[in-house]
């Protein structure tokens, strides 16, 4: 470790400051808030219980060819069915926000969506 004399300082906005120490630090991101963007279509930030480290958690189809049908009960029913919805608990992977997907439809900006899964 460096002593006080030995560290090399700066201008600072009129102030004198260490070089070594760094200036912002970065925030956290927002837990269980699925945003849009991302290599896939969606993608959300989750706390690993078994590691306790933050994990961004991509979902959707990448290539964005494919429609969200949250006000069809027909293709709402088979998708749960196909994706084992009822069975999806473990927020860390990409299947249950896949399933969850109409509980946070308005604020991804999707029309429809409710207090359900698929």
């Amino acid at each position: 470790m460096k002593t006080f004399k030995q560290m090399h300082f700066g201008l600072y906005e009129g102030k004198q400051v260490p070089l070594e120490t760094p200036m912002v630090e970065e925030a956290d991101p927002e837990l269980n808030k699925p945003k849009r963007g991302g290599p896939k279509k969606y993608y959300v930030f989750v706390k690993d219980p078994k590691s306790g480290n933050i994990k961004k958690v991509t979902f959707g189809d990448p290539s964005g060819d494919l429609q969200v049908k949250i006000n069809d009960p027909k293709a709402r029913k088979a998708y749960a069915d196909r994706h084992n919805c009822d069975m999806q608990k473990d927020k860390t992977k990409a299947g249950y926000w896949s399933c969850n997907l109409p509980r946070y439809a308005k604020q991804l900006g999707l029309k429809g969506g409710g207090n359900y899964y698929w």
